[in-house]
């Protein structure tokens, strides 16, 4: 209490008043408005009241007594021959942080708009990447339908309905393609499992892929299988990303699965903004499907 009676009644040195009790403490003060608000403070109405805590505080009271006690102490006598330029300074100091306590309430006054209290789902890019495909259990429990597109996280739920619904023995496939990896994970999963798979509508790249991970693999009468080269959908290249390894991996798989060699020499010529779809026939003789379904 001592030394804020001091510095009030202008007893403390003007440099001292000047440089600690104004500067120093406006500094550390402006600086510390910043945990009152947001994301310090996610609540609004918490952060409205520990605002106007602050404001009233240090602005309503703390400030006040910073520039009455450094007037004081400006209008003290001194035999200083440069106190006439120090007392200069104050006044300008003052100045200052007068604009920097009015823009430090601005922007408090900003970060509480409702706005900036628009908590944003924590969950909407896991919803959304779930929304790019569906897996959908027949009525009978032994197929599941996956359809839409092969999205990060696919494989793992189809794991998941699988795990859960132990009398499923094959999987209808449909879809636009997606990622690589999903697809070859899918298609890993399906062989583990020695499920079957079964295509009615058009199913293409890492769709396909998946497809051939089928113990049996069925095609139907409106069912269409594409393929074409991979291809990074990114403005910028990874240099460390190997498309043709990429290819070549699934190659080995689909030799493992007993496709015709002269089927794997066609089936990354196709550049990737175009797809190749092989007729019925064409598939059912390089091995790619097994039956050609009459529906």
């Amino acid at each position: 209490m001592f030394y804020i009676r001091s510095h009030w009644r202008g007893n403390q040195s003007l440099l001292w008043s000047l440089g600690v009790n104004l500067i120093l403490v406006r500094i550390v003060i402006i600086y510390s408005d910043k945990f009152t608000l947001p994301p310090y403070v996610p609540d609004r109405d918490d952060a409205i009241l520990l605002s106007a805590l602050f404001a009233l505080t240090c602005h309503g009271m703390i400030y006040p007594w910073q520039v009455v006690g450094l007037i004081r102490a400006s209008e003290r006598p001194t035999a200083s021959i440069y106190s006439s330029v120090w007392i200069w300074c104050s006044y300008i100091a003052i100045t200052v942080t007068v604009v920097f306590t009015l823009l430090s309430l601005f922007n408090a006054y900003q970060s509480l708009s409702v706005d900036k209290f628009n908590v944003e789902d924590p969950l909407a890019l896991e919803k959304a990447r779930r929304g790019q495909y569906s897996l959908v259990l027949s009525a009978d429990g032994t197929r599941i339908q996956v359809s839409g597109i092969m999205a990060l996280g696919m494989t793992e739920d189809l794991t998941t309905m699988l795990d859960q619904n132990p009398k499923v023995t094959g999987i209808d496939l449909r879809g636009e393609g997606g990622y690589v990896y999903e697809g070859r994970a899918a298609a890993h999963l399906i062989r583990n499992r020695g499920l079957t798979t079964y295509v009615s509508a058009i199913c293409k790249s890492a769709c396909a892929t998946a497809f051939i991970g089928g113990r049996e693999r069925t095609i139907g009468l409106q069912g269409k299988l594409g393929f074409h080269q991979y291809a990074l959908e990114l403005r910028f290249p990874l240099p460390l990303f190997d498309l043709k390894g990429e290819q070549e991996k699934d190659l080995a798989f689909y030799r493992r699965q007993k496709i015709s060699e002269s089927f794997l020499s066609r089936i990354f010529k196709t550049p990737h903004e175009k797809i190749w779809f092989p007729d019925s026939r064409e598939l059912l003789a390089a091995g790619v499907v097994h039956y050609i379904a009459n529906h």
